[in-house]
């Protein structure tokens, strides 16, 4: 791992309530601390050193020619992280936040990987079905529902609209995972909040007010009363069963 990864130390300064019970920090010599802003690098010497993640967010991305960055995939606690993963095609991989890692017993967990792999390849093929035929409004919804379900915050509330979560993501992160521009991202988030889709008095801490309409959005499905947050002379309303989409909605920036 990298030089700022200490076996066994614990994240510091986390709000309680963003760690989750479960996955309560312990004294086991397996677990590895990574800082925030930290780079990810399995050594040569470790080809095969699979690590899950306990709590923390790490991003996977393709660096561009133009000094830009594709991100690829965000990684939540569950998921596994490794060679197998970040050497691909010469990928990159970064915490977004104070992150612990387990190493995996492949005596114990050696059917992990291969799961991890399949998931991955999923995963890789929804995003570039996103990036590829999805319209701005469609990706920022699909993107919010697939960091609340990996970052939900535990609560006892059985509301299934209501899904609170640490956005990790800047919105020029979101921009990069998105293939869209930093304003687009803005003007989305702020058109979810504005139709009470979403809520957001912290820009690091959401909440899913609306989780129906949100994946409906993420389907592509018309929307009663949904404005595009496209700047644009047009009313702009999605109706549920005639689309009235404004044409700037229809291609992403």
């Amino acid at each position: 791992m990298s030089n700022s990864l200490a076996s066994g130390a614990s994240a510091p300064g986390l709000p309680n309530n963003l760690v989750f019970f479960e996955r309560a920090p312990s004294n086991s010599p397996s677990l590895s601390f990574i800082e925030q802003g930290s780079a990810l690098v399995i050594e040569d010497t470790f080809p095969s050193k699979t690590f899950r993640i306990v709590d923390g967010c790490i991003c996977l991305f393709l660096p561009l020619a133009n000094g830009r960055r594709q991100i690829l995939d965000i990684f939540g606690p569950g998921r596994l992280v490794g060679t197998h993963l970040s050497s691909i095609n010469r990928c990159g991989a970064i915490a977004l936040t104070p992150t612990r890692l387990r190493s995996l017993d492949p005596a114990i967990e050696g059917h992990a990987t291969i799961d991890a792999l399949r998931q991955m390849l999923r995963r890789a093929q929804s995003h570039a079905a996103l990036l590829g035929r999805k319209t701005m409004t469609e990706r920022v919804a699909v993107a919010l529902l697939d960091l609340a379900g990996q970052f939900a915050i535990p609560s006892r509330k059985r509301s299934r609209s209501d899904i609170t979560f640490p956005l990790h993501l800047t919105r020029a992160d979101l921009a990069d995972w998105l293939g869209l521009t930093l304003s687009t991202v803005s003007r989305c988030l702020n058109a979810f909040k504005h139709h009470g889709l979403i809520a957001f008095d912290n820009p690091k801490l959401i909440t899913i007010r609306d989780r129906d309409t949100l994946e409906a959005l993420a389907s592509g499905i018309s929307v009663s009363a949904y404005r595009s947050p496209r700047r644009s002379g047009r009313v702009g309303f999605i109706h549920a069963c005639h689309a009235v989409t404004p044409a700037a909605d229809r291609q992403a920036s």
